[in-house]
């Protein structure tokens, strides 16, 4: 419990750096493979298949010193609830844990899902492989 109550921590001291893509009029094309005009009517491929190839890079060219995250760009060892979307390909990427566009920031750090005692890692991991 101690090395996830540190991983918390670490990650709740650091801030992000750059301009903020996160804005409901930022560039799209920040992240995905098309503009706004193709992006809006098409939600569900915007989301998989119209994001950019290089978005985990891209993610952390602000995010990279923010603290240890999880792996991106495998596939989830167990099944995943839908709350937490996957790539188009089955893999896990920062928006399977994260609101991206600040939808909703319920429970800080714009977590699609509440991780007060790490609600949202024991979504998919067993306490054991937290420790």
């Amino acid at each position: 419990m101690g090395v996830l109550l540190g991983v918390l921590v670490s990650i709740v001291e650091a801030k992000p750096h750059g301009d903020n893509v996160h804005q409901p009029n930022a560039n799209c094309l920040a992240c995905h493979s098309a503009d706004r005009a193709a992006l809006e009517p098409d939600p569900a491929s915007a989301r998989t298949t119209l994001l950019a190839a290089d978005i985990e890079d891209r993610c952390n060219a602000c995010h990279s010193d923010e603290g240890p995250s999880h792996h991106v760009g495998i596939r989830p060892h167990k099944p995943v609830p839908d709350t937490l979307p996957l790539s188009a390909s089955g893999l896990i990427t920062c928006s399977t844990c994260h609101f991206v566009h600040g939808e909703r920031n319920l429970f800080g750090d714009f977590v699609r899902i509440d991780n007060a005692r790490g609600g949202l890692c024991l979504t998919c991991h067993e306490l054991s492989e937290l420790q």
